[in-house]
């Protein structure tokens, strides 16, 4: 989301409820007292490519952006108070609930996550949240086992299209994703899709299985719902034999898969929010 936009929402007080509840005191009384102006410099310190977690305040920052955005988006869009959305390959990044709680405190939350260490890590982070929230044991692919076609008014998809293809091509070379410690095993998925890519195997590789996923949850939509994805690009990609140029144009890599599969869906542009890092698509 367009970062001086935002730093004006955070002055005028619109997340002060989120922060004092979410954040450190002194974080939340930290921005509270800032200008706009002060408020976007701090911002750009963090929300740059590649992303910067170091500094001050980098981490709450970092949420703050990426849970703002996304309030933002149920807003805009007119999700209903009580709607329902399904993220998918969450793991236990807890953003996209926290940001559902703060729209509104009826919506529903439905997850799928077939790694043990990262569910439990979800649900703690969640416990507090007054939404209702579920964590289903099962790989994604699988949601519509568990609620019918045109169930959901939106399926997110938070930093996930490099999850999702790095669990394809893992599972083409036998890397184990559910009983391992993602972070441990996250250099080996990353090193393999560099390879697939740098040899140009990768579309032949993954494309069946991204599309087969993303047609699924294009079937959980409602007519008129929503999928939405972004994507940002971290520090250290380049030391583990990773290319950060690459990961960076995931949503455009994304955006010509899906368009070149004719799934119904069509892109819906918002003036705030940088087509390299958000897509937004509307089931017709």
């Amino acid at each position: 989301m367009n970062l001086s936009e935002l730093a004006k929402q955070v002055e005028t007080g619109k997340f002060k409820q989120h922060l004092e509840k979410h954040f450190p005191e002194d974080v939340a009384l930290r921005l509270g007292g800032m200008t706009a102006a002060e408020i976007e410099r701090e911002f750009k310190q963090v929300i740059q490519v590649p992303i910067r977690l170091s500094g001050e305040m980098g981490h709450e920052l970092f949420e703050l952006f990426y849970t703002a955005s996304w309030f933002n988006l149920f807003d805009r869009l007119q999700v209903p108070a009580d709607g329902m959305l399904f993220e998918i390959a969450a793991g236990d990044t807890v953003y996209i609930p926290k940001a559902l709680d703060a729209y509104s405190s009826v919506a529903k939350y439905v997850t799928a996550n077939l790694n043990k260490e990262l569910s439990e890590n979800f649900m703690r982070k969640t416990a507090s949240l007054r939404i209702d929230i579920r964590v289903i044991q099962d790989d994604g692919i699988h949601i519509l086992d568990y609620y019918p076609e045109g169930s959901f008014d939106v399926v997110s998809l938070h930093h996930a299209v490099n999850d999702i293809i790095q669990t394809i091509i893992a599972n083409q070379e036998g890397i184990d994703t559910v009983n391992s410690n993602w972070w441990t095993i996250e250099p080996q998925m990353l090193q393999a899709v560099m390879a697939y890519h740098n040899r140009g195997e990768l579309k032949n590789a993954a494309y069946g299985g991204f599309i087969g996923i993303i047609e699924t949850l294009g079937k959980l939509l409602k007519p008129g719902g929503y999928m939405i994805f972004d994507n940002c690009t971290h520090e250290g990609y380049e030391k583990l034999g990773y290319s950060s140029e690459f990961h960076s144009a995931y949503i455009q890599l994304a955006r010509e898969w899906i368009q070149e599969a004719n799934l119904g869906l069509e892109e819906v542009k918002l003036e705030a929010y940088d087509s390299k890092w958000w897509m937004v698509l509307r089931k017709l």
